[in-house]
Parts: C-alpha cells; structure tokens; sequence
C-alpha cells in the first residue's frame, strides 16, 4: 500500500527544544526502569538554549520562521505533574483565527466532542469557524485529506475488518453521520451550502502489474494542517483523543509561523504569503491534484471559485467515478448496507471486462485525490458487536 506522509525539520532553538523533550522522557524512564545502570543508561543534560544559533550545518532550502516546539506529555510518559495538550490547544487558535482557509492531512479524523465517548474539539472549532464565515457572508475553506478507510483494503467484514469498521465508525461520525458530525452541524443552520466551505477527500492510485491493472488507496499518514498561507502544523499527533488530550498517547509536533513574506494571490485578490507555508502548500496542491505534470492546472489561490469549483470538486469526483468505473474499489457511497456490499462486490470492473477500454478511462485521471464517500455502510451499526473481541475493550481504544 503507498503512503503519504509529511516530516519537517528544525534549527536553533526550536531544535533544542525537541531534544529537551527527548532527554526529559529519557531521564524520567531511567529513573522508573534503570534507576541503578548508571553506565547503560546515564542520565542526559540538555544543552543551552544561549547557544542555539551557532549552526554548523543547515538543511538547504530552509527558511525562517518563528517555530514553538508542542507536546501532548503527561505523568506516565514525562514524569510531569500536570499534562500538558498544547498540540490540541494550538489546532483549535490557529482554527479560530484563521481568515481564509484551513488545509488538513491527517490518518485519523475523530472529533466533535460528546464528552461521553469523544472530548477533542477540532471539529468543533472547524464548525463554529465556517458558521463565523456564512453568517459573515465570507469565503472560507476547509479542506481534509485522510484515509479512504482506516487500514488495508479487502474484506472489512472479516478478520481485522471489525476494528476497522469501528474506527470507521468515528470518522464517520466526525464528517457526516450523526447529530456531532461536522455536515450535521452546517446543515442545521446552512442547509446544503456547507458544501461551499467543507471538503473531505481520499488518495488513490492505481498501475499495470503483471499485466493486470490493479488499484489501491494510498494511505495519508501525515499529521498536518496549513492555514492562510501563512502557519503549519507539523508533528506525530493524530486528529484523536489518543494524541490529543495530552493524558494518554505522547506526541511532539512544531507550529511554524511565517517571518518571511512573498507575493501570492488569496481570493483573486494581491497577498503576502510566507515562504514556507505557500510553498507546502503548493507541493500538496500540485502532487495530489496532478498540477506537477500539467500546467494547466491552477493551484495558486486555494479559495477562488474557479479553484474549488473548476479544479478541486471536480477532480476528486470524477477521479472517484473512473476508478469506481473501472476497479469497482471500495469505499463507495453506492453501498450502504452489507447486502448492497456482497452485491457490489461481486460485478467485475471494466479492468477485468475490457483491460483496453479502462486504459483510456485511466488516462483521464488527475492526480491521486478522490471524494471521500460519506454514505458508505451508512445503514450499518459498525461499532463491534456483542459477541465479539473488539467489544470487550474500553471504547477509548478506537477514539
């Protein structure tokens, strides 16, 4: 299965700070694990920040920024009194202040809080941001890239598909499906024009392989949001409770917040763009849209109509048609039930019906980006069921 993901380098002070964090973790696991091994394992001084600045080597093509190093960190994994989630705290200010639009790669999208089974509140910054925009009557944007399903493709009814369906349960019921979801709460005020501000979308790919076209998702493991052009999150921090509320898994990611400035367009209007966030941005515009190889593709205002109605909407819906045409993949918003599923699963594609005519309709595809199908298993109750292993662990577990 491909991957997609995202890293990001640091200098000088921030890069110290990183190294703070690991030394921290360090001293505090000898203490409680090798307390008495003091030639193994010796205890670590962190270096001074006085110093930071003196590099001797920098990573070409860095720029500067100014960049906060964050953490989710806690008692178990620190030694620190209090937890500290200031990944999830500085998601929710740079959503809250954000002005034109918000991109996001995540491998998880589990959110809107219940505060019974979901307590991270990105997607509840997400809506009350794009309600902001409607009741101002402004253009604004929110773009989500993740998975097309939480895991491997073939059978999510057997084997490992139970814990599959589970945490498909909860992205679904962050995006569409419930009265938390994300659509669920636009449509309560906006009715059907949440469509001009939110979209989620998958990556595919497919190739010839022994002779035989063949097709797969392409997994997005990044953990990333840009906004405006202008500030990146970059880290290890999944959109979850897991990562998130600071107490349980522990995650470092840094806020880069341009100093530097170009020329760009937002909105087909003049603007300041920083170097590093524009330039992230188009690479992830320009790769999953296909615009590497084919300059007639216009990724440069992420929020014109000409962009989101003219090159994103309709690249990622009619590459879903032509692979759902000619592979018959899954997910896909015509199965919603599991006897819709046996049913779609059994007709062969145009790949196993006529090879030569899915060739010419995999040439119109663009890039690797395809809608995310909301309506897939819709009907099902995918949270696992009594009888089975999955539903004896605690529910956090999938959240």
């Amino acid at each position: 299965m491909p991957w997609h993901d995202i890293a990001a380098v640091v200098h000088g002070k921030a890069a110290r700070n990183v190294a703070r964090h690991f030394i921290q973790r360090w001293n505090f696991t000898k203490i409680v694990k090798a307390k008495y091994r003091p030639l193994s394992y010796p205890y670590l001084l962190p270096k001074s920040l006085s110093t930071a600045n003196e590099l001797s080597y920098q990573v070409p093509g860095s720029v500067h920024a100014r960049v906060q190093v964050l953490r989710s960190a806690a008692d178990w994994s620190c030694g620190i009194k209090y937890h500290e989630e200031s990944i999830h705290n500085a998601y929710i200010h740079v959503i809250e202040n954000s002005k034109h639009y918000i991109y996001i790669e995540n491998q998880f999208f589990i959110s809107c809080a219940d505060n019974k089974y979901v307590f991270n509140k990105i997607g509840d910054a997400i809506v009350q941001r794009i309600l902001r925009a409607y009741r101002e009557k402004q253009r604004f944007r929110v773009y989500v890239v993740t998975p097309l399903m939480p895991g491997f493709e073939g059978d999510i009814s057997t084997g490992g598909g139970t814990s599959i369906q589970a945490v498909m349960h909860f992205n679904l019921r962050t995006i569409a499906k419930g009265e938390y979801s994300i659509i669920e709460q636009l449509k309560r005020e906006m009715e059907e024009r949440w469509m001009n501000y939110f979209s989620v979308c998958g990556l595919r790919t497919h190739v010839e392989l022994n002779g035989r076209l063949v097709t797969e998702l392409i997994y997005v493991h990044s953990k990333m949001l840009i906004a405006d052009d202008n500030t990146v999150i970059i880290g290890s921090s999944n959109i979850n409770d897991r990562s998130m509320l600071g107490k349980r898994d522990s995650e470092m990611a840094v806020i880069v917040e341009d100093t530097e400035f170009v020329s760009s367009v937002m909105d087909g209007e003049e603007y300041k763009a920083g170097q590093f966030a524009l330039q992230l941005r188009l690479h992830c515009f320009k790769l999953i849209l296909g615009a590497s190889n084919d300059s007639t593709i216009q990724v440069q205002d992420p929020i014109s109509e000409k962009f989101f109605k003219e090159v994103w909407i309709p690249t990622s819906a009619r590459n879903a048609t032509i692979y759902e045409k000619v592979f018959r993949c899954l997910p896909s918003d015509h199965v919603r039930n599991n006897v819709e599923l046996a049913d779609f699963t059994a007709k062969a594609g145009l790949a196993e019906e006529d090879p030569a005519k899915a060739v010419e309709e995999l040439k119109k595809i663009r890039g690797f980006l395809v809608q995310f199908p909301f309506c897939f298993l819709s009907e099902e109750n995918l949270l696992p069921a009594l009888s089975t292993k999955e539903r004896m662990v605690p529910m956090e577990l999938w959240t």
